[in-house]
């Protein structure tokens, strides 16, 4: 039985624990009985206990996106050689692409959104695909006048491979990009 929905997203549990505290709740002040005061102290227990493995359980999907979050960072800061420890070493399109970027232009910001990440855990080694939308900000390092744009956005998908307990970035494909 797959028990990682409870640490993927707890939302639905907490959401009946709440229910269940609640109704006892309301019996309890109906009938001035105590099982039910201890009902409600059981379900804050169960509920401070579904919290607390929220908060101390990592799952995959959690590490995929704090290494996106990671990557985007580094990108943020300019800084090259962080960006290539998150790239595999099978991702050579992706890490001449980073290394040709980031001669050219200097990134201002960045925002992504609609991150969707999907795990597979059953490839050896386990693998990731995650879909976002992206806007990079950035100015051109050496001036020019053909050089006009200064943003660039697009729809991503990135595969990330498990390694040594880390996510590496194996591989990027970019659609609908548009230079705004």
């Amino acid at each position: 039985m797959n028990l990682s929905w409870i640490v993927d997203d707890p939302t639905p549990m907490v959401v009946i624990i709440v229910i269940v505290e609640a109704i006892l709740g309301l019996f309890f002040v109906a009938t001035v009985q105590k099982p039910f005061l201890w009902g409600m102290g059981g379900a804050a227990a169960i509920l401070g206990l579904v919290l607390l493995v929220d908060y101390l359980v990592v799952t995959d999907r959690e590490a995929v996106e704090q290494t996106i979050r990671d990557g985007v960072s580094a990108l943020r800061e300019n800084d090259l050689d962080r960006v290539l420890t998150f790239l595999s070493p099978s991702a050579v399109k992706t890490r001449e692409r980073a290394i040709w970027a980031m001669n050219l232009v200097r990134f201002t910001g960045i925002r992504i959104s609609d991150l969707k990440i999907e795990v597979n855990p059953r490839t050896n080694p386990p693998t990731a695909e995650a879909r976002f939308f992206a806007v990079f900000r950035y100015e051109f390092r050496e001036k020019t006048a053909e050089q006009i744009y200064e943003a660039y956005a697009a729809r991503f998908t990135v595969i990330f491979e498990k390694v040594n307990n880390r996510w590496l970035l194996t591989d990027h494909y970019e659609y609908e990009a548009a230079r705004l």
